[in-house]
């Protein structure tokens, strides 16, 4: 192989690396939620108010044996770290389908084992997008129409707060389908401002390295 070649890539090890990379992604995020519900219910309960927890108690519509306890606290660790790592699986696993397209590009740009040292992924705004905005939407629908199958809709006062931020949501079938539509669009709008900056940042990063 001469130097002007772009190097090949190992489909298996690509495939291998996105399947391990899910893994991780998905136990570090499985690991931040369990933690994080954990740290905010026994803080919570650390403040020594009358009614501690009054607004994370209402997490139990939708986690079932969650409560602002002790024991309610390690059923947040348990949904906290499958949400969590549920989430993260399938954030990962939408995004990486942007990553081949990355690879080969650098590889093909690549003539030397230095330039692919410095190499930086960039981020693909549209699939996280995608990935962000679907994992959002499906959260506001699936929360949404679980308390409409409750028969607790009328009483969901702070979820019908929602609307202030998503006009036309409302704790009912329709609103739900118009909140998750916006909450989509508007995720998705910010993950491309955000792919451009970094990208745009990484780009003149390599450029101050060429020099």
């Amino acid at each position: 192989m001469t130097g002007n070649e772009p190097v090949p890539i190992d489909e298996n090890l690509l495939s291998a690396t996105i399947k391990l990379n899910t893994l991780l992604f998905a136990g570090v995020s499985g690991l931040m939620g369990a933690v994080g519900m954990l740290g905010v219910t026994y803080l919570s309960l650390n403040r020594g108010l009358p009614n501690p927890g009054h607004f994370l108690n209402l997490l139990g519509v939708f986690l079932p044996g969650y409560s602002v306890s002790g024991a309610g606290a390690w059923a947040g660790f348990f949904w906290g770290g499958l949400l969590g790592a549920t989430a993260g699986a399938v954030i990962y696993r939408i995004y990486s389908r942007s990553i081949r397209a990355q690879v080969a590009e650098y590889f093909a740009g690549a003539r030397s084992s230095d330039a692919l040292e410095h190499a930086v992924v960039k981020l693909h705004g549209h699939f996280l997008g995608l990935a962000l905005g679907g994992i959002a939407a499906l959260g506001l629908l699936i929360t949404t129409n679980l308390l409409v199958i409750r028969g607790t809709a009328d009483e969901s006062v702070h979820a019908a707060l929602l609307a202030q931020y998503f006009p036309g949501y409302s704790v009912s079938v329709l609103g739900s389908i118009v909140g998750a539509i916006e909450i989509l669009i508007v995720t998705y709008v910010a993950c491309l401002l955000l792919g451009a900056i970094y990208n745009g940042a990484v780009a003149l990063r390599n450029k101050d390295s060429a020099k």
